[in-house]
């Protein structure tokens, strides 16, 4: 097999078959490099401790109810825009309008009083 004689396919899928190679002896490497850390006894850094991981979700969601909910009583009739909300909570301006579309018209007492303005009335 001589290099002036493979078409252009043969000699890309010739290229593809090198990168593969040359990535698997890489990773091989690293195998052997591990294997050899924890031979000598040396710190790996999978040993590092695992984060706790908890439900995040919810806890944000609450966060956002109580802040809104709590600023909107000291706003008065006049209410907060979202813009303004957001900012004083530090939260996404598109996260606290989607709430008051969804989860803000099942709470009585908060009224849409202008154009992205919202107040809590009691």
């Amino acid at each position: 097999m001589s290099l002036s004689s493979l078409t252009s396919a043969q000699l890309h899928r010739l290229i593809e078959l090198v990168k593969e190679k040359e990535a698997l002896q890489n990773k091989l490497a690293q195998v052997q490099q591990s294997l050899a850390d924890l031979e000598s006894g040396e710190v790996t850094k999978d040993e590092s401790p695992a984060k706790p991981r908890g439900p995040r979700r919810g806890r944000r969601r609450a966060a956002l109810k109580d802040g809104l909910l709590k600023a909107l009583q000291a706003a008065g009739k006049e209410g907060l825009s979202v813009k303004e909300l957001a900012a004083s909570l530090k939260a996404k301006p598109a996260s606290v309008s989607v709430w008051f579309y969804t989860t803000g018209k099942k709470i009585k007492g908060i009224k849409k009083v202008g154009k992205a303005q919202f107040a809590y009335i009691e």
